[in-house]
């Protein structure tokens, strides 16, 4: 999944300026906020979560979604660049891929709480890819909703 979705997310910097800052929907993110909401969440799964992941670990719930999401949405309206924001994605998810690369094999099914939430490394990473592919598909529709509109 994830050689397939950096690829994926490499051909955004493809896009206008004008359409990695429209919102994909009324009330909805833009492409780059979605960027950067994934870089929020990668940069907190590698400062809070991977070295903390061991057998029977509890760990502390997830913070707060809106105030992560809000920050995140807030640094791509910032002035960082499309393309900037893209290779700082790149950057964060190959050393979080890296970080789960450790877990290879049984490792992957050892058990651990996110607050009362059970998971197992495996489960955290089918959350975490279909996490990518709900944000990958609205904008996959975003933009083929507009190349009909002369957007792309």
């Amino acid at each position: 999944h994830y050689k397939n979705f950096d690829s994926w997310v490499l051909s955004l910097k493809q896009l206008l300026h004008e359409e990695s800052v429209q919102p994909i929907d009324e009330g909805k993110w833009s492409s780059a906020e979605i960027i950067s909401h994934f870089i929020a969440w990668d940069r907190f799964t590698l400062d809070q979560r991977l070295g903390k992941l061991k057998e029977n670990a509890v760990l502390d719930p997830f913070p707060d979604f809106q105030s992560v999401n809000d920050r995140a949405a807030e640094y791509a309206k910032s002035g960082v660049t499309k393309n900037e924001l893209i290779d700082e994605f790149i950057e964060i998810r190959s050393a979080a891929v890296e970080g789960f690369l450790k877990f290879e094999g049984e490792e992957h099914q050892f058990h651990f709480k996110i607050g009362n939430h059970p998971f197992t490394i495996a489960s955290y990473m089918e959350d975490f890819i279909g996490h990518d592919l709900h944000h990958k598909a609205q904008i996959v529709a975003f933009l083929a909703k507009n190349e009909s509109c002369g957007i792309r």
